[in-house]
């Protein structure tokens, strides 16, 4: 992964307020309106604790031992939440929505492709510490079977 490009593209969407991660909540609710009861009325804490997560990830990045043991942690929590496989999917798609609208014509494509990547490995991670259950679970939700 390209750490400096991460780190230099979250800095030109990082908006005060946790505005990059308020906005991604916005994108996720309009596009997945079926997620929305998943949390709080407001989201506001939400997008401060996700901020911090992203944060906290870059940080942490060639890190594997902080990145397995907090990402397990952190999917072992999702799971019990009901978080499924798909939504990993939706909340990259999203995620990377809010920050190309924010980034605007700054927004690149190699930037794209970079968090497309560590979305996903950190979506592979949190779900390798799903409990063997709910993985199942997740997994025959994906291919349409539960």
């Amino acid at each position: 992964m390209d750490k400096q490009l991460l780190e230099e593209s979250l800095t030109l969407v990082d908006l005060p307020d946790s505005g990059l991660t308020v906005r991604f909540y916005d994108i996720l609710f309009e596009r997945y309106p079926g997620v929305k009861p998943m949390f709080q009325r407001d989201t506001r804490v939400q997008a401060e604790m996700l901020r911090t997560a992203v944060v906290s990830v870059l940080d942490h990045l060639e890190d594997a031992e902080w990145l397995t043991t907090n990402l397990h942690a952190r999917g072992k929590r999702h799971a019990s939440l009901g978080v499924t496989r798909p939504m990993y999917t939706a909340v990259a798609e999203c995620m990377i929505a809010a920050m190309s609208e924010i980034g605007g014509e700054a927004w690149t494509p190699a930037m794209t492709t970079a968090w497309e990547e560590a979305l996903g490995a950190v979506a592979t991670i949190m779900l390798d510490g799903y409990p063997e259950e709910a993985a199942s679970e997740a997994t025959a939700e994906e291919s349409g079977a539960a």
